[in-house]
């Protein structure tokens, strides 16, 4: 992708045209050109960098789009690290965020990460009918996000499902380190004998036949490192 970019900006064709032009994102764009001026040792200047404006909901068949039509909801603590997620669509989520920058300068240099500004990751797990405990999902999927957002769309969800997600980085060895998992959602279910199913689990699980309802997905929401010298808990 880098070499038909670096051809495209060498003709003065602008980040959003050029997304289009490659059929990705304008932050994917950004992020392939502001990594290759680094490799060039040339660090992006100011006027390197086009900061496009997220446009109206568009129908794509990607994970992201953009768009602002869902209320911009926050915390009461603005130092809160925390990760919300709610449907936009039956089958697309409205993800928004807030993380301190003290607590990603601390992620950073617990993992001796380049100060540099980087992309957020956002990683979709599909947790139906599980006890998450962070690595036995079903799936998983990542979307990645310009660091100046606060709030994103991310499409692709299936009927009759369970998701949460967590915001993180990308490490320099490939791994994914998270911030904070988000709130569980579930898609709607598509047929009578889900429901029946699930009633009976019911109650099973209120006569202390089962432990838990299978249908019921327990995640804990909660800032996933904490930092006690080299401990992470």
């Amino acid at each position: 992708m880098i070499t038909e970019i670096i051809k495209l900006k060498e003709q003065g064709v602008s980040f959003r045209k050029i997304a289009k032009e490659l059929n990705t994102t304008v932050g994917k764009v950004q992020y392939q050109w502001v990594k290759y001026q680094k490799a060039l040792g040339n660090g992006p200047e100011p006027a390197d960098v086009e900061m496009i404006k997220p446009e109206a909901p568009k129908k794509r068949v990607g994970r992201a789009a953009f768009g602002r039509k869902m209320p911009r909801l926050r915390s009461k603590n603005p130092k809160a690290t925390e990760l919300s997620i709610t449907f936009s669509t039956s089958s697309r989520i409205y993800c928004y965020w807030n993380i301190s920058h003290e607590w990603i300068r601390h992620v950073k240099a617990h993992f001796k990460m380049n100060t540099e500004p980087q992309p957020f990751v956002l990683r979709l797990y599909d947790i139906t009918s599980i006890s998450f405990n962070g690595h036995n999902q079903h799936h998983y999927s990542d979307s990645y996000v310009p660091f100046t957002e606060t709030d994103w769309f991310v499409n692709g969800l299936k009927e009759n499902r369970s998701y949460c997600m967590e915001i993180g980085l990308r490490l320099p060895s490939g791994d994914f380190v998270a911030f904070t998992r988000s709130n569980v959602i579930h898609t709607p279910r598509t047929s009578h004998h889900q429901e029946a199913h699930s009633m009976k689990e019911l109650m099973e699980y209120e006569q202390g036949l089962i432990r838990e309802p299978k249908w019921v997905e327990h995640v804990s929401t909660y800032s996933y490192y904490v930092m006690n010298g080299e401990e992470k808990a």
